[in-house]
């Protein structure tokens, strides 16, 4: 069972988030603060957590590095109503897998829970994304439109986004992959089709990709 902890002052979102994914089944621990949510690492295993970003005492971006100590293969998911893609590229600088923009619809709390939890086993922490490899990425056309296409289709294979982004020459799209896929935005998943990663999700719903 997939077991999440959630740190969330927020008394009223927090037990809703708990109803949400006990429907689901993933087995919570919730609480009111960072602290705590640290102190509870100390004896417990999290496959993931949700870290509120801003709360009384530490932060949750802050508590990254102590909860890693406790459990350096969780996913760390940071929750904020003030998201945009400089705090979405800082929190991934610190560690973080990816950042759940509030108000959020249970479905995307749960997608996003279970795409963190993927790419956590696919690949190796996001730590090292930078600014400049997403901007680097977005400034290129033709991986805006990579972006776009596979945010409309979840996920596509190599020959369908080359037709899609009308590219012929497949050499030449490859290394396009290849810088989207160094700046965390895209991903291959178990089938080795193409899908945004959440950085990539975050990315294309809140930048101008036109």
């Amino acid at each position: 069972m997939t077991k999440v902890l959630i740190a969330e002052d927020d008394q009223d979102l927090r037990m809703n988030m708990v109803d949400i994914l006990e429907l689901e089944g993933f087995d919570v621990i919730a609480l009111p603060c960072a602290e705590e949510a640290i102190a509870v690492c100390q004896n417990h295993y999290f496959d993931i957590a949700l870290m509120d970003l801003v709360m009384s005492g530490m932060t949750g971006v802050e508590a990254i590095s102590n909860l890693r100590q406790e459990n350096p293969f969780m996913a760390v998911v940071i929750v904020t109503a003030y998201a945009t893609v400089d705090t979405a590229v800082d929190a991934m600088k610190k560690g973080a897998d990816s950042v759940l923009t509030k108000p959020f619809k249970s479905v995307d709390l749960v997608m996003t829970i279970r795409r963190s939890i993927a790419e956590k086993q696919l690949l190796k922490s996001s730590s090292d994304i930078d600014s400049d490899s997403v901007y680097a990425a977005l400034a290129n056309p033709l991986r805006r439109a990579t972006l776009k296409s596979l945010g409309c289709h979840k996920e596509l294979k190599f020959m369908d986004l080359c037709r899609l982004v009308a590219v012929e020459d497949h050499t030449k799209f490859n290394f396009h992959l290849r810088q989207l896929k160094k700046a965390g935005l895209v991903m291959q998943n178990e089938r080795k089709l193409y899908i945004l990663t959440n950085t990539g999700q975050f990315v294309l719903q809140h930048h101008n990709l036109s």
